[in-house]
């Protein structure tokens, strides 16, 4: 921190450029061992200090922002491949309560790229740094996305039950009253609220909010973006406006679910008041005037980069199992893929965003399935001899559409994981009909996986009985019954069969389905999945 006062990690002049980069090398090493990893820290943290996207989470004292520094450093550290410093249990329990998305850490993403950039690091060594630390995603963003997506649901229903809980009219009127007390005395605010007649804008905020709130629909004032219009509201301000939304309601005694519903509310009216493009082009890049479509050759080359997508796919045992199409339907998904790209790109918009959200919200789609989905397209992109820098902005716009596809198995499986954390799995176990359920389930699982062509391989010989025996014990176990596994351990008795994602997958599959079948409720299932996971 003091090296960064006094101006000796302000970034590129004085930084040498690295000319070879060694990939035998840990990528601690690669990006230049604890003093580059130490100033990279710094430079990222001095940036993010300057992003309004990013300020309001580290607007925080000095001493708060070295131990927040340090931490970052000893995180990096071990996970680059360096000296251990960072117990990797903390990562997640640290960020689960912070309002934490995929913008976000996008954000954090792009400022430790630049930062790499400017201490000299080779570009490979960067891109490959780069990645490792994205798969760091769902540590940081995970709380942020259920309390969300838990809280859509809830609105789904309507939002009079919102209304009451808080409090009706009144209520509303207690909330607006504490918001703007504190947003008197919020100094980060007072650029955009000093000298404004907040008496005025409470009046209107008490109706406009009712409405939003789920009240009665009686807001009849200006429309919201013309009130805006020309304040040059900044994603920072707006982030600080909601914590002290979320500190006036705490301070009221709201429930933490009635705190998110109301900031999930608020969080809709963010891109209309800082006049941003929503949707699927809303990161479309121009680069010279260009979109990202026009420099990546137009509608025809993304055809052919989902064609040669899907050849990828199918070799590909990390996803695979999710592209298993009848003709007809993969040719429905070769038209809606591109469909989506080109809207992403900059082109027509022919696919309606909010239906990928509902299409994907039931499918078992996580942070690592999407991210090689991502790797696919780059080598595709590539096959077509499409310029680096075009599949980065690329790979950067279809990156925003992460969250639409990956937070319904992200929901539901952080649900169950924390019911099987809280409450152990002897509620599991009964819930899938106790020892008699278990036995059925086994019966039904291998009724599926002895004739499912993808792994019945697996599943044949004369010792079959005794495999499923063994097996049906180890699952009982890990399910909640209170007996004892007497096999082998996992990892000896699968050693020599080389499994792949692929084949885990499809068993995966059978055993929903078998859980289904012998009347299992959907929370009992994921909380099965997750087990099994």
């Amino acid at each position: 921190a003091e090296r960064g006062e006094a101006g000796g990690v302000g970034g590129g002049p004085g930084m040498r450029k690295q000319m070879k980069d060694d990939k035998t090398r840990t990528m601690y090493e690669r990006v230049g061992g604890d003093l580059n990893v130490e100033t990279c820290v710094e430079i990222m943290y001095n940036k993010a200090l300057q992003d309004s996207r990013l300020r309001s989470f580290f607007e925080k004292n000095q001493r708060k922002m070295q131990n927040i520094r340090k931490r970052m450093f000893q995180f990096l550290s071990g996970y680059l491949g360096g000296p251990k410093l960072y117990d990797m249990a903390n990562l997640k329990p640290a960020h689960y309560h912070m309002n934490i998305t995929d913008y976000h850490f996008d954000a954090m993403l792009e400022l430790f790229a630049q930062s790499m950039t400017e201490l000299g690091v080779h570009a490979d060594a960067n891109k490959d740094v780069v990645s490792a630390t994205g798969k760091i995603r769902k540590d940081l963003t995970t709380g942020c996305t259920v309390r969300m997506e838990l809280a859509k649901k809830n609105m789904e229903k309507g939002k009079d039950g919102l209304f009451k809980r808080l409090g009706g009219q009144e209520g509303i009127t207690q909330f607006i009253d504490r918001l703007y007390d504190l947003v008197a005395v919020d100094n980060r605010l007072k650029a955009k609220f000093g000298g404004k007649d907040l008496k005025k804008m409470k009046e209107g905020q008490y109706v406009y909010m009712t409405e939003l709130l789920g009240g009665p629909k009686v807001y009849k004032g200006a429309d919201l973006v013309a009130i805006h219009k020309g304040v040059g509201l900044t994603d920072y301000e707006f982030d600080c406006f909601l914590a002290n939304m979320e500190k006036a309601l705490t301070g009221l005694g709201m429930e933490d679910e009635t705190v998110d519903e109301v900031i999930v509310t608020s969080e809709d009216i963010r891109a209309p008041l800082l006049n941003r493009a929503r949707g699927l082009a809303a990161h479309a890049k121009l680069v010279d005037g260009k979109s990202v479509l026009d420099r990546f050759g137009g509608e025809m080359n993304v055809e052919a980069v989902v064609e040669m997508m899907y050849g990828g796919f199918r070799g590909d045992p990390r996803v695979r199992f999710f592209y298993e199409f009848t003709k007809e339907k993969l040719e429905q998904w070769k038209l809606k893929m591109t469909q989506v790209m080109v809207g992403a790109f900059g082109g027509a918009i022919t696919y309606e965003d909010s239906k990928l959200r509902t299409a994907h919200y039931k499918l078992n789609i996580t942070d690592y399935h999407f991210d090689a989905f991502l790797e696919n397209f780059w080598v595709a992109a590539e096959l077509m001899e499409t310029e680096s820098a075009v599949i980065q902005d690329a790979v950067d716009v279809l990156g925003h559409v992460r969250k639409d596809v990956t937070s319904g198995c992200t929901v539901r499986l952080e649900v169950a994981r924390k019911r099987v954390e809280s409450a152990g799995t002897d509620g599991l176990y009964e819930a899938c009909g106790g020892e008699e359920g278990l036995r059925l389930f086994m019966d039904k699982l291998y009724d599926h996986i002895c004739v499912d062509s993808r792994i019945q391989h697996y599943f044949s010989g004369s010792k079959l009985d005794a495999v499923k025996s063994i097996q049906g014990q180890y699952l009982s176990v890990i399910f909640g019954a209170p007996i004892q596994y007497t096999g082998r351990p996992l990892d000896r008795v699968h050693s020599v069969m080389s499994i792949s994602d692929y084949e885990f997958d499809c068993f995966l599959e059978s055993a929903q389905t078998a859980l289904r079948e012998v009347g299992a409720d959907g929370s009992s299932i994921d909380e099965a999945i997750v087990i099994m996971e």
